[in-house]
């Protein structure tokens, strides 16, 4: 089955005219979430595998699996979406129209998947040292972050639940305003809203609780391991404010579509999907930024000689992590 795509019109949307320029601009913005997504990522993804000598660490495995799947929303999600916002509307036909969404989603679920183990490997280093997570149980818990997307992702394709176009019919995704009882969209939905967003972002909150609760009780580190802590914990803190400003319109323009019969115009609807898309150019900013192990990794490979202070704090660094591992 191969539709038009002036045929696949999200049932929620109230008024489905979209100025050109609106398209225009869509275009633009995912040409450039598209350019900055995959040069950040694939940066930072190089850099941990290149160096993997100083930065194969729990925290980086993790992040190495968030980067890449956020580098393959940029190199193979967006330039769908572009071509689509080109043409004026979803130019690729209903089946694609399905593993768009399905791709799309399960990358997305992934992506909070990653940040909450994240947010629990800190917690663990901080408040429970000796129970920290190793980088085999890190591997492990990665691999497992994609079949928890997956289980979210994929009950579409067994009759629970339905995918089909949304914003400025543009891309696809969950059909978010469809009330069907035959594939019982509004119980998929809840159970999306329940595990994909509302545990995790409890677990993540509780870890981060819990991390404030434990410095308060005792001294802060003090020293290069203490420095260290602190900016990978604010790394993390920021890539998860990051997710949630990214992803929080979006969920409640559905949440507002699904249980209080929104029907916002398709325009409207643009607006939290392009802010969505954007969030995988955050985490590689926050990533560069925040931890100089990285920019002391890259002045390596690019053959920047480092200086001697850099140099000293490699060196505690090093034995730092020797000492946690014993």
């Amino acid at each position: 089955m191969t539709l038009n795509h002036s045929t696949l019109v999200p049932e929620y949307i109230n008024d489905n005219y979209v100025p050109p320029a609106v398209y225009v601009g869509v275009a633009f913005a995912l040409a450039l979430i598209e350019f900055f997504g995959l040069i950040m990522n694939l940066t930072v993804a190089v850099i941990i595998v290149k160096d993997a000598r100083n930065l194969w660490t729990p925290v980086n495995v993790i992040l190495l699996n968030l980067v890449v799947g956020d580098f393959l929303v940029a190199a193979l999600g967006n330039p769908i979406a572009m071509v689509s916002a080109i043409t004026g509307g979803w130019y690729w036909g209903y089946e694609m129209c399905l593993c768009y969404a399905w791709f799309m989603s399960t990358l997305g679920f992934a992506s909070i998947g990653n940040l909450t183990v994240m947010a629990v490997e800190r917690w663990l280093l901080v408040a429970r040292p000796m129970q920290t997570l190793s980088i085999r149980t890190s591997m492990m818990l990665g691999f497992f972050v994609w079949i928890y997307a997956l289980c979210l992702s994929l009950p579409p394709f067994f009759g629970w639940g339905s995918y089909g176009p949304e914003a400025a019919n543009v891309s696809c995704s969950v059909s978010w305003g469809v009330h069907d009882p035959i594939t019982k969209s509004d119980s998929y939905i809840g159970f999306l809203f329940i595990f994909g967003l509302v545990i995790p972002v409890t677990i993540i909150s509780t870890s981060y609780l819990a991390i404030i609760a434990t410095l308060r009780k005792s001294k802060k580190r003090a020293g290069a391991r203490g420095k260290r802590e602190a900016k990978i914990r604010k790394m993390v803190a920021l890539m998860i404010m990051a997710f949630l400003l990214a992803w929080s319109p979006y969920a409640a323009l559905a949440l507002a579509v699904q249980y209080f019969d929104a029907k916002p115009s398709a325009t409207v609807t643009v607006l939290p999907c392009l802010l969505a898309k954007s969030s995988i150019c955050y985490n590689p900013i926050i990533y560069a930024g925040l931890n100089s192990e990285f920019s002391r990794s890259l002045k390596k490979i690019i053959g920047v000689r480092s200086t001697r202070r850099e140099n000293q704090n490699m060196a505690l660094t090093v034995r730092n992590r020797q000492d946690e591992q014993n």
